[in-house]
This record gives C-alpha cells, sequence and structure tokens, in this order.
C-alpha cells in the first residue's frame, strides 16, 4: 500500500463563467449602427445593455445602450438609451429615448447634457434630483402659464373695444357694457359715456344713440353733410375717419357783415380721453395721480367726478377681458382714491317742494288745459305724470299698446322703467282714464291725423311733423317720433300758475310732480309706507320717506296737533303769569 501525502495545491481546472462578458462600443452613430443582436448572446434573457467608452468624468458617464431580443425571425435590433445613475443610496437607470433617424447620437448627448446640469451638484457631480421623478411630474403637473403680466393695451385700444369695434384675437363685444352687473348701459348714459370717452370732437357728429325694447342703449351710424363725411360702417371705420387728435373741437369765429365785426364761441373746457396723451399710455400703468393731473383744467367738480367714473369703467372693462393680468386686484381709479377739489354747488330750490295745497292742484290743472292748444303734448305728459307718478324719462316712452283698456291697467315693461327688473302694472284710476282718452283724441284735431295711424306707437307724439314723413314708418316707429322734451312748456306753465295764484315766488318743476304723488299718499294712507312704495314703484322705503316725502309746514303742523291733543291734562295756569 502507498502512502501518498496530502498537500494543499491549487487546482489547475479552469473556472466556468456564469455570463458573457461585452465588450463597450463608442459613442458614435457609426458604431451603433453596427450592433446587431445576432451578433450578442442573450440566453435566457430578453435584453442586453452595451456600454459605451467614453470618459468617466463628462457627463456621458454611465451611458449604455439597451438591444432587445426580440420575437423569432424579426431582423430589426430595437435599441435603447439608457442612463445609470445612483440617488439616495440607490441604482436606478433611466429611459432617454429609442434610438432612430429622429433621435441618434447628436440628441442624446444634446439630452445628457441638459438632465446633469440640472439634476447633479456642479462641484460634486452627485445626483440630487431623481430624472425619473420629474418626467413623472412632467406628465402629471402642468406649468401654468404666465397670467401676471399685462397684455398691454392702452387706454385708447380700451376705449375702442367697450365701445364695441374689433380687436385683432379679441372676441367682439356689443359695446358699452355694465360695470359690475351683468347687461349693458341705457341710451343716455351710452350718450354721456361716449361723450367723455371720445366726444368734443366731430366725431361725435356721426353716431347717436337710444334705447331697444330691453332698455339698453343701441347707436346708430349717420353720415355728416356739412363735412362732406360719409357715414361709417362700423366702430372701427368710425375711429379710422377721426383718430386720435383729429377734430377736435375748437373755439369758432364768426364775422357779422352788417355790424362789421368778428365774434367767438369758445369750444368747452372738457377734452376727451382718446385725443389727450393719457389715452396713449397702457391702461395697466393707469395711476390715481396721472388722473388727477388731467383733470385740471375742466369745467366744473361734477364733471370731474364723472371722468373718473369712466376712467373705473374702463379698467373694470379690461379686468373682466384679462387684459390686466390676475394681479389686478381692485380698482385704483376710484371717487375715494382720485382727489377732486370740492366746489361750492347750487342749491336745488325744487328738492323738498311738493304740492299738497288743494287749490293750487286745480290751478295746475286748469294751466294745464288752457296751454294745451299751445304746447300740445307736453302739458299732457305732466298731467299724466302726477297721475301714475312716473318719471319723465319712463313716460316719454309710454306706447298706446302699454294700456289695457279691459283690465283698466297701464302695462311698464321692465326696459321702460328704471330699474329694468321686471316688467310692472298700474292701474287705471277714473281720473287717469279720463286723461288717457282726452290723449287720445288729440288725432282728430286738424293737422295731427298721423297721431290716430296705427303704426303711430308713441302715447306722446312729436310736435315736429312735416308731410314727407307721414307715411315714413321707419320714423314713426323711431324714436323721433316721439315727443323729445318741454323745456319751453315748464317757465310758461310757471309763469301762468303765477299769475293765477297771485304769487310770485311760486316753484314749479316736474320733479316735483313724483314728489307731490308720493306725499299725498303717505298723508292718505296715513304714512303706510308699503302702500306708497307699492303705487309709487320704489325699490327702497328709506329712499321713498328721505326723498320723496316732502309734506309741507302746515301739514307737519296738523300732525303735530293730533298727537299733542292726546295730553288732555294740560291746562293754562290761572294763579301765575306768564313773563
Amino acid at each position: 500500500m502507498v502512502n501518498k501525502k496530502l498537500e494543499a495545491g491549487l487546482e489547475t481546472i479552469e473556472i466556468k463563467q456564469t455570463h458573457n462578458r461585452i465588450d463597450p462600443i463608442r459613442f458614435k452613430e457609426e458604431a451603433i449602427i453596427k450592433v446587431k443582436k445576432e451578433n450578442y448572446i442573450f440566453n435566457k434573457k430578453k435584453f442586453l445593455y452595451i456600454p459605451f467608452n467614453v470618459s468617466k468624468d463628462t457627463h456621458q458617464k454611465s451611458l449604455v445602450l439597451k438591444i432587445l431580443k426580440g420575437k423569432s425571425g424579426e431582423k430589426s435590433t430595437d435599441k435603447v438609451f439608457y442612463l445609470r445613475f445612483w440617488f439616495n443610496n440607490r441604482a436606478d437607470m433611466h429611459w432617454i429615448d429609442k434610438y432612430s433617424q429622429r433621435f441618434g447620437v447628436t440628441e442624446c448627448n444634446k439630452y445628457l447634457l441638459n438632465l446633469v446640469n440640472t439634476h447633479t451638484d456642479i462641484k460634486t457631480g452627485f445626483w440630487i434630483k431623481d430624472p425619473n421623478k420629474t418626467r413623472k411630474d412632467e406628465k402629471r403637473i402642468i406649468e401654468k402659464p404666465d397670467t401676471m403680466a399685462p397684455s398691454g393695451y392702452t387706454v385708447n385700444e380700451v376705449i375702442e373695444h367697450y365701445c364695441g369695434a374689433e380687436i385683432p384675437g379679441e372676441e367682439s363685444e356689443r359695446g358699452f357694457s355694465k360695470d359690475r352687473k351683468d347687461g349693458y348701459r341705457t341710451g343716455r348714459s351710452c350718450r354721456v359715456w361716449f361723450r367723455y370717452m371720445a366726444g368734443y370732437n366731430q366725431r361725435q357728429s356721426l353716431i347717436e344713440f337710444d334705447d331697444d325694447e330691453q332698455g339698453d342703449g343701441i347707436y346708430t351710424f349717420k353720415h355728416n353733410t356739412h363735412l362732406r363725411i360719409s357715414k361709417p360702417t362700423s366702430w372701427r371705420d368710425l375711429f379710422k375717419k377721426f383718430p386720435p387728435g383729429k377734430g377736435v373741437l375748437k373755439d369758432r369765429h364768426y364775422y357779422n357783415r352788417r355790424r362789421k365785426q368778428t365774434y367767438s364761441i369758445p369750444a368747452s373746457l372738457n377734452k376727451s380721453i382718446y385725443d389727450s396723451n393719457l389715452g396713449k399710455s397702457l391702461i395697466s400703468e393707469l395711476k390715481p395721480g396721472e388722473v388727477e393731473l388731467w383733470l385740471k383744467g375742466l369745467s366744473s367738480m361734477l364733471v370731474k367726478k364723472e371722468y373718473v367714473k369712466v376712467f373705473s369703467s374702463l379698467w373694470i372693462f379690461a379686468k373682466k377681458k384679462g387684459w390686466l393680468g390676475t394681479d389686478a386686484a381692485r380698482c385704483p381709479i376710484t371717487l375715494e382714491t382720485v382727489y377732486v377739489k370740492k366746489e361750492k354747488q347750487k342749491s336745488d330750490p325744487y328738492k323738498d317742494i311738493a304740492i299738497t295745497d288743494p287749490a293750487h292742484f286745480k290751478v295746475f290743472w286748469e294751466c294745464s288745459e288752457e296751454l294745451s292748444k299751445g304746447f300740445l303734448f307736453q302739458a299732457e305728459l305732466h298731467q299724466f305724470m302726477i297721475l301714475t307718478a312716473l318719471r319723465k324719462t319712463e313716460a316719454l316712452k309710454m306706447k298706446k299698446e302699454f294700456i289695457n283698456w279691459d283690465d283698466l291697467t297701464l302695462i311698464i315693461p321692465k326696459g321702460v322703467g328704471k330699474t329694468r327688473s321686471k316688467d310692472e302694472l298700474l292701474p287705471i284710476t277714473p281720473e287717469l282714464e279720463i286723461l288717457l282718452r282726452n290723449i287720445l283724441n288729440i288725432g282728430n284735431r286738424p293737422g295731427l291725423e298721423f297721431y290716430k295711424m296705427k303704426d303711430h306707437p308713441w302715447l306722446f307724439g312729436t310736435r315736429k311733423w312735416g308731410a314727407h314723413r307721414y307715411f315714413d314708418k321707419v320714423f314713426k316707429q323711431s324714436s323721433k317720433a316721439r315727443l323729445g322734451g318741454d323745456e319751453k312748456y315748464i317757465p310758461v306753465l310757471r309763469s301762468l300758475m303765477r299769475q293765477k295764484l297771485n304769487d310770485p315766488t311760486l316753484l314749479y318743476a316736474p320733479k316735483i310732480l313724483r314728489k307731490t304723488y308720493v306725499t299725498l299718499s303717505q298723508q292718505i294712507h296715513r304714512g303706510r309706507s308699503e302702500i306708497t312704495q307699492q303705487m309709487s314703484r320704489h325699490k327702497d322705503s328709506n329712499i321713498l320717506n328721505n326723498n320723496y316725502n316732502k309734506p309741507s309746514l302746515h301739514t307737519v303742523r296738523g300732525y303735530a296737533e293730533s298727537v299733542s291733543s292726546t295730553f288732555s291734562f294740560i291746562q293754562k295756569r290761572l294763579d301765575a303769569d306768564v313773563a
């Protein structure tokens, strides 16, 4: 038996490798194109990672190319760029993009450079952000656009769009919208606002305003024969005919040939915003101090306040359109922020006046009947106002079709009423019925046959009538066919009432007729404000009592005596003389 000595020797058998080593390739187009899946051994793996031979201290470090085994029979090789990185003590991989003609070495290099600059520390090179999480957030979170920056529109551009002119890229507007409520301004309000914005200019002669059936303002363009200017086709055409600074009204000079002298009519001290330098500034940078400086030299305190309201309307309109950015929180141009120097105003002599004496009522009615022939429809207008408590602007818009003889009611459409909230009904009293019959019979007078025509809708017709308009249906349906005003009638009626009452200090104006109605209603119904509120169509009873109920001193004395009569125990002293 042979004894063998045990010795510790090295194993000479070759160690079997458990995986194939993949040689790196260059980060070049030609090297990537030569990569084919048939040149690699996948075994049971579905994909392999091929490293790139790049420098270890550049942004291309740890870049690999992933190739897919694919299905049997497929000849093409899918190649994808991946990046290995280490973040929060954990190894991970970041998908870059699939290799194609659209995304190659150049695109991958740009992507890597931007990724490393934004996700690694510049000094240490460590990853400070997870690129995979960044990609998820890009899909989950949408970056908001910068809405805080203003659109850069000037005050003049806002004026044009507020009136209704189209602006490229912006939604068209009807024009003259209300500030803080839905709806549009009345025709009168549109006329005043346009005068302050772009009036005191010849462009104002090319447009006129009226109310539609809903009480909203509507405009109509017209031509100017004297200036030989054709009718504008749109708001844009109007502002094109008269750009800023053109057509500003100036002092008018006349020469009297008989007297051989020249006289002048000075232009208004007021000016339009559109024709001033302030109109060319940005609406987003409008400051109260700039408005205060611009208002200097205007005609009066009330006009300056109206201009402040116009600036405020323009700013609010721009904010509604989103032109001021989301950072614009509150309007900087208000009567509280803009200083307007106070001026002494003329007191209103009719503020606390109402007719309460029955004798005055009788004289008022007699004078109105006496003046009816010379002041057609104007006398009836005042009689109508005192029997219905309608405002003058409401009464002038009344039509014959609003009278319902079957129910004996008078319809006041919401487009006619001041509040414009809903249609209202007024009962036709016997006295009001007599007056309405008298008004409708005016058409029987010679020369007034047009008033009886069915297509003449207005209750108070115009006094300026011509034969050429007799069958003009468009004219009869327009507001020009109704009574325009009563300015000449008021002083004549006041003078006649003073003469008959022998009172040279008698005060009368149509504004006291509504106050008279409210005052009488309060007296007859013993202070029942809810009854008076319904009859006079007041929304606020406080305004009714404070501004419309105006009892005379004689009436107030009667009120006081009726109250003091309850103190029956008060007697005159017999044993003492009162000094």
